[in-house]
C-alpha cells in the first residue's frame, strides 16, 4: 500500500547520532560520520517533500498516531541488522496495532555492490504486492547477492520461490524504467533532506541517522505516542 498522506517536513538539518549506520559513499559498512561533520547536501529547515509516491507503507497510514519514514540501503549491514533483529518487534508492537505508519524508502547512496539492482528487485516485488517479503529476503541474503556476478538471476529465482509472476518480474527488473526511476528519486530525495548514512529514520519529523538499539527505539515511540494522544485529548 502506498500512502496518500505522507509528506516529509524537516524542522532542521538531519543530525547524526552515536548509533550504528553505513556512511554515504562507504561500501565497507563502517559507521556514519559524527554529528559535527556537515552533510554534503541538506534541505533547509521547514522545507516540505511530497514522498507519497515513494517507498512502501505498512500500518494505518490515515489514522496512525505516529509516522516513521525510513531511508535504507539493501547493501548496508546495519540496515540488515535492524530489519532482522529489531523491526519485527517494532512492527508487532506499533505497526500491526495501527499506532505507527511506517514508510520504507529503498535508496542507494553508498555504492554497495549490486545494491541498485536489489532496490529495483524490491520495487518490482512491490508492484506485485510482495515488497515486505522481498525486503526481508534481500537483507537475509545480502552477502550472497552482493558477491554475485549475476544478481538478477538470484532475484529471479527468489521471485519464483515467492510465487510472483516471473515474466512480469523479469520485465520490471531488466527493462522497468518506472522501478528504476523510483529508486533514483528516493535516493535524490534522501540526499536533498541531508541523509548521509543508512538507515536514517524521520520519526514524526524528528530525524535519527543510524539504527538505535531496540529498547531505545521502543521507549521513544511509546513516549511520542503517549504525548500525541495526550495532546489530542486536551484539544
Amino acid at each position: 500500500m502506498r500512502a496518500k498522506s505522507f509528506h516529509l517536513t524537516l524542522p532542521a538539518l538531519l543530525l547524526a547520532f552515536a548509533v550504528a549506520g553505513c556512511g554515504d559513499n562507504t561500501a565497507s559498512g563502517e559507521a556514519a560520520p559524527s554529528a559535527d561533520q556537515t552533510p554534503p547536501q541538506a534541505a533547509q529547515g521547514g522545507e516540505e517533500f511530497d514522498i507519497s509516491g515513494l517507498g512502501f507503507d505498512e500500518g494505518d497510514v490515515e489514522d496512525a498516531v505516529i509516522q516513521v519514514v525510513e531511508f535504507s540501503d539493501f547493501g548496508c549491514v546495519h540496515c540488515a541488522n535492524f530489519h532482522i533483529e529489531s523491526y519485527p518487534a517494532l512492527h508487532e508492537e506499533f505497526v500491526a496495532t495501527g499506532e505507527v505508519a511506517w514508510k520504507y524508502i529503498p535508496i542507494t547512496i553508498a555504492g554497495f555492490p549490486n545494491a541498485t539492482e536489489a532496490a529495483i528487485a524490491g520495487e518490482c516485488a512491490g508492484e506485485q504486492g510482495q515488497f515486505p517479503v522481498m525486503r526481508d529476503w534481500l537483507y537475509e541474503t545480502r552477502e550472497e547477492w552482493m558477491a554475485s556476478n549475476d544478481p538478477e538471476g538470484i532475484f529471479m529465482a527468489q521471485a519464483g520461490e515467492m510465487g510472483l509472476d516471473q515474466d512480469v518480474f523479469e520485465t520490471c527488473l531488466t527493462e522497468g524504467e518506472a522501478a528504476r526511476a523510483r529508486v533514483a528519486e528516493g535516493s535524490r530525495v534522501a540526499r536533498e533532506v541531508g541523509v548521509r548514512g543508512t538507515p536514517t529514520f524521520v520519526v514524526q519529523g524528528f530525524p535519527v541517522q543510524g539504527a538505535p538499539p531496540l529498547d531505545q527505539f521502543q521507549e521513544a515511540l511509546r513516549g511520542m505516542i503517549q504525548e500525541a494522544r495526550s495532546g489530542a485529548g486536551g484539544n
